[in-house]
Order: C-alpha cells, then sequence, then structure tokens
C-alpha cells in the first residue's frame, strides 16, 4: 500500500485550520472589514469535510474487536493447535506503531 505523504499532509493541515503564523489584524483593521463583510458574508464548506465526515461514520461502523477471530484464537488455545509466529507478531507490531505515528 502507497502512502501518499503530501495528501495525508494537506488534509491534516485543512483539518487544523488557519495557521496560526499569519499576522494578526489591529482593531480599527478589524472593525473595518467587519463592517464591509457584514453585507456580504457568505458560508462555504470545502469537500474534504464531507470526506472526513464519511471516514468518520466508516470507522465507526467497523467494530472495536472481530468477535469471529477472538473464538477461533480461544478455540485455538483450548485445544492446543494455537502456534504465533514470531515474524508475523514483530511485523505486524511495527507496521501497528509505524501506522499510529502517521496518523
Amino acid at each position: 500500500m502507497k502512502i501518499d505523504k503530501d495528501k495525508q499532509l494537506q488534509l491534516l493541515q485543512n483539518l487544523s485550520g488557519p495557521s496560526s503564523t499569519k499576522a494578526k489584524p489591529d482593531a480599527s483593521q478589524t472593525a473595518a472589514q467587519g463592517a464591509a463583510d457584514a453585507t456580504t458574508d457568505k458560508v462555504e464548506l470545502s469537500g474534504s469535510t464531507a470526506e472526513v465526515a464519511r471516514l468518520k461514520a466508516k470507522a465507526d461502523a467497523i467494530p472495536a474487536v472481530d468477535e469471529d477471530k477472538v473464538a477461533n484464537v480461544k478455540q485455538a488455545l483450548e485445544a492446543g493447535t494455537y502456534n504465533a509466529n514470531g515474524q508475523v507478531v514483530a511485523r505486524s507490531i511495527l507496521k501497528s506503531q509505524l501506522l499510529d505515528e502517521i496518523f
């Protein structure tokens, strides 16, 4: 799976809102801008907001625990047939850690 870091960074920047490094206008500029904007207020929703909401709903629909997998492992443990492959376990741990750091 290829991860496009530029796209992830852009999405994170969009989610975090405007940058705090921008210069803030003084009170007179703010008042003048507010008076000018009062007659032309409008709201625009970006496409990324809808995408984030869709992904959140999809993630919420996934159960936290895979009950079938838990039952299969439990059964294998009780029967004494469960065999954990150390390399697979280590790879899964590293993969999980890397994904946590990215997201």
